[in-house]
């Protein structure tokens, strides 16, 4: 059975996923414009709306490969593969609160806050000793 850090961490991880869909769904139309506009640069302008599901897709399909490594077959790397995205995106989402913040980053910031808060957990005394198990929990594998 899993430990509570680890049923938290489950929580929090796939809350802020949700969140973060939510916030695309929410502000579709201006961050619809956003990716067309850099896009029409490079003559490509009506791709937009296509890159911009692609990538969500991508991103969803990419945290919850991650979610299932770690929560799932605890994957100590995948652990830390979930640090060093979530570091990034901490860094961007600060680099964008400073030059560029509007309303439709909110979503973005309560989702990185949820997947810090998440990580957090994995790093409690219960959670490291459930990674250090073998699969199974009784150390019979």
């Amino acid at each position: 059975m899993k430990p509570a850090s680890i049923r938290k961490f489950d929580w929090l991880y796939l809350g802020s996923v949700a969140i973060g869909l939510l916030g695309v769904a929410l502000n579709y139309g201006a961050i619809a414009s956003l990716t067309e506009a850099d896009l029409a640069g490079q003559g490509y302008a009506d791709m937009g709306a296509g890159v911009l599901i692609a990538g969500v897709l991508f991103g969803i399909a990419i945290s919850l490969a991650l979610w299932f490594m770690i929560s799932v077959l605890r994957i100590g790397l995948a652990k830390w593969l979930l640090v060093v995205l979530s570091a990034w995106s901490v860094v961007t989402s600060g680099v964008a609160i400073v030059t560029n913040f509007d309303a439709t980053m909110v979503w973005g910031l309560v989702s990185t806050v949820m997947t810090v808060l998440a990580i957090w957990f994995l790093f409690q005394p219960d959670a490291t000793a459930w990674f250090a198990e073998k699969k199974g929990g009784n150390g019979a594998e």
